[in-house]
């Protein structure tokens, strides 16, 4: 089995790389939740519910969230009668965010949520919260205050000054009993090109994950989502700066470095192999980490299928 760390973009592009060589049922997947929030009444977990709709193809593509050919008549209404409007949230797509709601009401923990979806959702991969318990970051910012990070990235585009990012109720933070054996069990487990404060760092920042990891960064791999200083998507350099990490793939390498044993940073940074790995310790290959298209995402995926001997089991 091949686990995942995953945010809601970089990360679900490889793994749409993987689906075309591997079955589904050999994929499991461990999701950022700090993105999730409450809003309108309504609890909304944007990053599990873009792992869902890729396993089940019902993902939109083309944003790589959200639902595809989805329609937005409920949003409309909504900020007609003057109810917050600025998160995106298609019809179908609140269908299964009410149906979340519904069973956080009942009860249920967030890893029964995901299991029950994935299964209404004939999805065959392993897919996994990283935690039962809500936590979210926040970004505090000079003129906002302190906002949740969809605020930041969604409502103010990321247009506001950061001064801090923080991870609310990380302490409190427990793991589904699924995420321990999810990793015990796994053969390759791949740190995904997610931003690596938002999306990855709530994961790692996990104490019982990473005491996981560091037990398995022999076969576990990241994958640096930046190319040079820049990012491949989103806001990661902004991210990282305000928190005081060099934006590079040495910046990369720092945050990861106990937590795997390799990094796949791309062919345009290979003059900085030796330099990281000599700062690191970490065995450092060069790859095109840029997914211009599927195929792309495919190759890559064969390349760390060839890290540790992989390719031919699997393949």
């Amino acid at each position: 089995m091949i686990t995942f760390l995953s945010g809601g973009t970089g990360t679900p592009k490889l793994i749409q790389g993987f689906r075309t060589i591997l079955s589904d049922e050999n994929l499991s997947v461990i999701v950022n939740t700090a993105d999730d929030i409450w809003l309108s009444g309504i609890y909304i977990s944007p990053d599990v519910d873009t792992i869902l709709y890729l396993f089940s193809d019902l993902l939109d593509k083309n944003k790589f969230w959200g639902i595809e050919n989805d329609t937005f008549n409920t949003l409309k209404m909504l900020h007609l009668l003057g109810f917050p409007s600025w998160f995106n949230l298609g019809d179908q797509d609140l269908a299964i965010n009410l149906f979340r709601t519904r069973m956080i009401q009942k009860g249920a923990s967030q890893e029964n949520i995901v299991k029950t979806l994935s299964n209404l959702l004939n999805i065959k991969s392993t897919i996994i919260p990283c935690t039962n318990n809500h936590i979210e970051t926040r970004i505090i910012t000079e003129k906002k205050g302190d906002i949740h990070f969809q605020e930041f990235w969604v409502k103010y585009k990321a247009k506001v000054n950061i001064k801090q990012v923080y991870i609310k109720n990380l302490e409190s933070a427990e793991i589904p009993e699924s995420v321990r054996s999810t990793i015990e069990k796994s053969e390759l487990i791949i740190i995904g090109p997610s931003n690596p404060v938002t999306s990855i760092g709530p994961i790692i920042q996990i104490r019982e994950i990473a005491e996981l990891l560091k037990e398995h960064k022999d076969k576990t791999i990241a994958i640096s989502p930046l190319i040079g200083n820049k990012p491949v998507s989103g806001p990661t350099e902004m991210l990282m700066k305000a928190e005081g990490l060099e934006s590079t793939p040495m910046g990369i390498a720092e945050i990861y470095k106990d937590y795997c044993s390799c990094l796949i940073i791309d062919n345009k940074d290979s003059d900085m192999i030796n330099q990281i790995q000599n700062k690191t310790g970490l065995k450092v290959l060069s790859e095109e980490i840029l997914f211009k298209n599927t195929q792309d995402a495919s190759r890559l995926a064969y390349s760390i299928l060839n890290w540790r001997g992989h390719h031919d089991k699997y393949v």
